[in-house]
């Protein structure tokens, strides 16, 4: 399905004489109008934050809110900027010290008092998100989803009253994203209307504020699908220009990339964003993460490329890393090129000897979902080795992973991370004889890992079970449903390759 694309006229404005003038207070980070009431300083200061805002380099952005804050004291929108880098609504449930430094910053903004009506909205906004849910949510996923809803609606009220206002419609079209991301089920065919909502809001703007970094980078979280990633190709060749030494700027394009099966754009533009946070990583906090976010991308497109070098020094680099970020994201970074350097290459006793919990520079415990992608590697490895006690050993910690997920209430990687282990389990019973056990399972798992969309801190399943499905079958001669399957894997991820592998084993194209 083709949706509207950037028109032609626009893209020689984005790559031409517009983005060469994209400079904001001395540094490209596209073009951010939000005139407030405060001082001319103040304004400086805040529209420099809105901007790194937009690129979600949250802890870049937060010193301007605060040196708008000082040099103006009656600015109450500063503190708005506060709160709104203190929530990250597509990456993570919050924080107990974001929770409360947010609530603070709208506490703040609320008692110095905002003069117009339409700052006044933006600090009703995002107070709606910092309102603790009533009654309590029972899990911090549950009150992340609850949270977000409010904020959605909150945002969407800010829309309808301010629709001349482009900062009001991207931060709607984000929360309409956001929210999309919690609404998931494993039952049923994923549903892209939030999505095509928010794309629909955000081209709506672009023509007017071609140099804007958040209606660019909102865009391409909603169309991050194979369903509709084709419609924001032209803006994810044009979003890294706009802010060229801004670390998730360089990475953001190779979500479309990664979706369109396009792995030299992938690789090149991880690379960069790689580099920049090295740069940028003495006075950058969260340089370490956005380093480990990119590398597994660049993981993934070397191994598609079948770029042996490359990939092999990415393994390197993310063995090597010493640094931390307290996230799940981060922990997932560095689990999820290890398991896929061996998986994607079909290297199985690699896999069987991938050392867990490795590099020791995060709590592993606070993470069941990421480990549990060493123990996928290692189980699967194991299996089509032949050692079935140690494949079994390996399903029995991902099963304590899914218990573990479940009773924290983070139900999206229960069931992604309960689909892993039901395809090892899958194969253990296919290696003990049990065939048609084994090939109910695995369609099971597939489908079940179909039906969820990938996270954004992923650019895709480190083997897609469906691909297994497709192994199994050919193992059974069933070369016929064997390419199928590998083409299903083809429709969700273009261009795999080890899918398209499967289907020349199987002698279909």
């Amino acid at each position: 399905m083709r949706l509207r694309t950037i028109p032609t006229a626009l893209i020689g404005v984005l790559l031409s004489a517009g983005l060469a003038t994209a400079q904001h207070h001395g540094q490209e980070l596209g073009q951010v109008d939000f005139p407030i009431s405060c001082s001319d300083q103040a304004q400086q200061e805040f529209e420099r934050g809105v901007a790194q805002l937009h690129h979600m380099m949250y802890e870049q952005a937060r010193p301007h809110f605060q040196a708008a804050a000082e040099a103006d004291p009656a600015c109450a929108m500063a503190h708005w900027g506060i709160a709104m880098t203190s929530f990250q609504p597509l990456w993570h449930p919050t924080s107990d010290d974001g929770l409360e430094r947010g609530q603070a910053a709208v506490q703040a903004a609320r008692e110095i008092g905002a003069p117009t009506a339409r700052e006044q909205a933006h600090i009703a906004a995002v107070e709606a998100f910092f309102t603790d849910p009533v009654p309590p949510a029972a899990s911090r996923p549950a009150d992340h989803e609850a949270r977000v809803i409010a904020w959605k609606e909150a945002q969407r009220e800010l829309h309808q009253a301010h629709p001349g206002d482009v900062e009001a419609a991207a931060f709607y079209a984000l929360a309409t994203v956001a929210y999309a991301q919690t609404q998931f089920s494993p039952e049923e065919e994923p549903d892209y209307t939030p999505q095509r909502q928010a794309g629909a809001i955000l081209l709506s703007y672009l023509d007017d504020h071609p140099e804007h970094p958040g209606l660019h980078h909102y865009l391409l979280h909603a169309y991050d699908s194979a369903e509709l990633a084709e419609g924001a190709e032209q803006v994810a060749r044009a979003y890294d220009d706009l802010a060229p030494e801004t670390v998730h700027a360089l990475h953001m394009p190779s979500h479309i990339f990664v979706r369109l099966g396009q792995w030299e754009e992938t690789a090149e533009f991880n690379e960069r964003s790689a580099a920049a946070a090295l740069r940028h990583a003495e006075h950058d906090p969260d340089a370490i993460g956005h380093y480990i976010h990119a590398l597994d991308y660049a993981m993934y497109a070397y191994l598609q490329m079948g770029d042996e070098e490359r990939a092999r020094h990415t393994l390197a680099r993310i063995r090597d890393v010493d640094g931390t970020w307290p996230v799940f994201a981060f922990a997932y970074g560095l689990a999820a090129p290890q398991a896929r350097y061996y998986l994607e290459r079909r290297d199985w006793q690699g896999a069987a000897r991938l050392e867990p919990r490795q590099p020791a520079v995060t709590d592993w415990d606070q993470y069941p979902a990421a480990e549990a992608l060493f123990h996928y590697a290692r189980g699967i490895g194991a299996a089509r080795t032949g050692d079935l006690d140690q494949a079994q050993a390996e399903r029995d910690r991902i099963a304590a992973a899914v218990r573990d997920l479940r009773d924290g209430g983070d139900a999206y990687w229960a069931h992604l991370t309960r689909a892993l282990g039901d395809a090892l389990e899958a194969w253990i019973l296919y290696e003990r004889g049990e065939t048609d056990r084994a090939l109910a399972l695995m369609r099971e798992a597939a489908d079940r890992e179909d039906s969820m969309e990938k996270h954004p801190i992923t650019p895709g399943e480190v083997l897609p079970v469906r691909e297994l499905y497709g192994d199994l079958l050919l193992r059974e001669g069933r070369a016929k449903e064997a390419v199928a399957a590998y083409e299903a894997s083809l429709e969700r991820t273009p261009n795999r390759r080890y899918a398209r592998a499967g289907i020349e084993r199987a002698g279909g194209r």
